[in-house]
């Protein structure tokens, strides 16, 4: 990895971890998630990055995807637990990490077993490692505290303006001799639950991802593409789309999925409505793992 784009990445991820840091204190039984969400991305951007995409704050069963829409009333509510998800990219060199609190005691072992996962298993990523190594101990670490992986969500591989490239990192044992080389960047993301163990999509989708630009005639629709553009192919909030009604924004989005200029990220929610946690950290892959967000 050329030295210059190391720097985009450590600056992210330095970025990254202060806002991350930074957002616990914005944490309570009450406080609404737009707040929240809306504070977090300001911070990045005042720090001088961009958000990688929005804000995702997903309670309880809720494993991943969901941000606040526009006057969202959603509060944190007694018992909860929250996965706060955020990145922020410099030219497109992304750090992305995530946290989970409890406010409950109920699940504070839920919580340290997606952490204790991904501790465990940053050191592991180093060249020639082989993916699955790193799978097999995430399932074991979370399964050891009496939990289960999920199994149906993975970490990811990062590039320039690329938020899910490959390569895909399981959080279950699985069979593939692809090893690790020097200088990718990976988001490595064990996701922990007291349910089954797998998530499912829900609707409707609250986070965009523009594909390509293609003729439209909604006005709306055109104003909404001419936005994303702007994104470079990174995720975008419905609430970001400058149009006041909720209603004119997704029957717009509607003629553009259809069309294929948006892909949207659904709510993801575990299937037996089990509690989920999540922990994250961007690494670049080295003899001595940089760990970005750290």
């Amino acid at each position: 990895m050329e030295e210059e784009i190391l720097e985009k990445y450590k600056k992210a991820g330095k970025i990254a971890s202060e806002v991350r840091e930074a957002s616990r204190k914005l944490l309570n039984v009450g406080v609404p998630l737009l707040d929240i969400a809306e504070k977090i991305e300001a911070m990045i951007r005042e720090k001088g990055g961009e958000p990688a995409f929005p804000a995702n704050l997903s309670l309880n069963d809720i494993a991943a995807h969901y941000t606040p829409v526009k006057k969202d009333e959603t509060r944190i509510p007694e018992g909860a637990i929250l996965k706060v998800d955020l990145g922020v990219h410099m030219d497109g060199y992304v750090a992305d990490t995530a946290y989970t609190v409890s406010f409950s005691d109920d699940y504070a072992g839920l919580v340290d077993a997606s952490k204790s996962a991904l501790e465990n298993i940053l050191e592991l990523c180093t060249p020639g490692r082989k993916l699955a190594d790193i799978s097999a101990k995430i399932q074991e670490t979370i399964e050891g505290a009496g939990y289960k992986p999920v199994s149906n969500l993975t970490g990811h591989g990062l590039q320039q303006y690329f938020l899910h490239a490959d390569p895909h990192v399981p959080n279950v044992r699985f069979s593939s001799d692809y090893t690790l080389s020097e200088g990718q960047a990976i988001a490595i993301e064990p996701f922990a639950t007291e349910g089954e163990g797998r998530i499912k999509e829900t609707e409707p989708a609250l986070i965009y991802m523009m594909l390509a630009g293609k003729p439209v005639r909604n006005p709306d629709a055109r104003l909404i593409m001419q936005f994303a553009s702007r994104f470079n192919g990174l995720p975008f909030a419905e609430r970001w789309i400058p149009i006041e009604s909720t209603f004119k924004i997704r029957m717009a989005v509607r003629e553009l999925k259809e069309k294929g200029v948006l892909y949207g990220y659904p709510p993801l929610k575990e299937v037996s409505k089990g509690m989920v946690s999540q922990a994250e950290h961007t690494v670049i892959v080295a003899d001595e793992p940089i760990v970005t967000t750290k």
